[in-house]
């Protein structure tokens, strides 16, 4: 309808390290998409799933892809921002995801 202003569509991923550290991806319009975004990210990036810091930039520029140069819309952040969607939590220590206290090893997540 002309001149409604969207909400957004807001969802965080979450990165456990091994050291238990925690960052947070922010999608203020893609929240809804996030699960087949990770699944694309795991997927694509699964010769690095034993280094944190490059399946980190892995799974966070499967979100920004078609928006890098944008100054809006995604964040990194140490807490959780606004969220409409359950956190995905990506623990590395045990290559596992976890929503709403459902857990999947990465291999059964891509499938």
């Amino acid at each position: 309808m002309k001149g409604e202003i969207k909400m957004g569509d807001r969802g965080n991923i979450e990165m456990i390290y091994e050291s238990g550290e925690k960052i947070y991806f922010y999608s203020h319009w893609g929240g809804s998409d996030l699960t087949d975004v990770l699944r694309k990210a795991l997927e694509r990036g699964k010769d690095r799933w034993g280094d944190e810091p490059y399946l980190a930039r892995i799974i966070f520029c499967e979100m920004i892809q078609d928006d890098v140069m944008d100054l809006t819309g995604y964040g990194i952040s140490p807490y959780i921002c606004d969220s409409e969607h359950p956190i995905i939590s990506v623990c590395c220590s045990n290559l596992t995801i976890e929503i709403e206290g459902k857990k999947w090893s990465f291999e059964d997540f891509i499938k």
